[in-house]
């Protein structure tokens, strides 16, 4: 299957919006809630090396903005008119995920900053916001998406155990 880029659209000054045909929404849709994990699971790891190694945590504050952009590339699209109804749904369980997954991510972010706790204890407090695609609002917004294309959600682990073995 060939994947195509997606668009983006202004819709501010500051935002812009990814536009997204009806047939790449599910996968487009499923590749950010596997990579997300995937990054999930990164910051896991990094969290774990930083513990023993100070000069780790960059890696967890790399993590978190990678996956701050994989959030913003959930919250800002333009959904294809077949499945407005649908993503409404969809997009008001992501939206509690993104929304409580902001507060991990800014607490690994403030915490890089001199006048904030450290690094480790940012870590300890983020970790509950970081539940991704086990989150039950996530794994609603799959199910919804599975009965609209069934390999959706194979196909984005297909494409990213690809991405991350080379």
């Amino acid at each position: 299957m060939k994947e195509s880029t997606p668009k983006t659209e202004q819709l501010s000054k500051s935002t812009m919006k990814t536009v997204i045909s009806e047939k790449q929404y599910p996968y487009y849709i499923c590749e950010q809630l596997v990579e997300f994990q995937y990054m999930k699971d990164l910051f896991i790891v990094n969290s774990m090396k930083a513990m023993e190694d100070k000069d780790k945590e960059k890696d967890i504050l790399e993590t978190a903005i990678k996956m701050d952009k994989i959030l913003d590339n959930m919250e800002y699209i333009k959904v294809p008119d077949k499945y407005k109804d649908i993503h409404k749904d969809i997009h008001k369980d992501i939206q509690v995920g993104v929304t409580d997954a902001r507060k991990a991510t800014k607490l690994i972010k403030d915490a890089n900053k001199e006048d904030k706790p450290n690094m480790q204890e940012a870590v300890l407090k983020s970790t509950p916001h970081l539940s991704g695609v086990d989150r039950e609002n996530w794994k609603s917004a799959l199910y919804e998406l599975s009965k609209e294309n069934k390999d959706a959600y194979g196909k984005a682990l297909d494409k990213l155990m690809k991405e991350h073995a080379e």
